[in-house]
């Protein structure tokens, strides 16, 4: 409930134009960005049953985290948009999120539905936006050169993107809640 507190306020005042300094928001979205893979990071490794495996993903986020903070301050300065640190962000997130499917596959039984999966639906929703996300900002310097296009290609993108993760996870979240069993 906190994260999704926090992204209703962001996208709040992302509405409200209440982020903008110097005409630029982009330092509220490289909070945002970095809140949002942290989240995701943390809920993801949650579902690893190996500590090995759990332990490699912290160090990965952990050296990502502080890579960002660099690029922040030192690479891409405070009022541009972190794009490296980003990229390398949703590259780990796309990374777990196949090495979940890759479980899956492994341990497929021909008895069980996928689609009766409530973490199946979770992840196919996390995988289409993590690779929607990627790909956005691995072309983000296309902003600076054609800004209005850009504004366009994003709109569209993320709401395509917000729309699948959303609705991957009503459907998890909804139609799959475990029954709890009265005695």
């Amino acid at each position: 409930m906190p994260f999704l507190s926090f992204i209703v306020l962001y996208q709040i005042g992302e509405m409200q134009k209440m982020f903008g300094i110097h005409k630029s928001n982009l330092w509220a979205a490289n909070i945002e960005i970095t809140i949002e893979f942290i989240f995701y990071t943390f809920f993801m490794i949650g579902s690893y049953r190996e500590p090995k495996e759990r332990w490699g993903f912290k160090m990965a986020a952990w050296a990502i985290f502080f890579f960002t903070i660099i690029d922040v301050i030192f690479i891409q300065g405070v009022e541009r948009l972190c794009s490296i640190a980003i990229v390398m962000q949703y590259a780990l997130l796309i990374v777990m999120v196949c090495r979940f499917f890759y479980q899956q596959m492994r341990e497929f039984d021909g008895d069980t539905s996928l689609l009766r999966q409530p973490d199946f639906w979770v992840n196919t929703g996390l995988l289409f936006f993590f690779l929607s996300e990627f790909l956005f900002f691995a072309a983000f310097n296309l902003a600076y050169i054609i800004p209005k296009t850009f504004d366009i290609l994003f709109n569209i993108i993320s709401g395509v993107a917000n729309i699948i993760l959303y609705s991957c996870l009503t459907v998890s979240f909804l139609c799959f809640r475990r029954r709890r069993v009265s005695y």
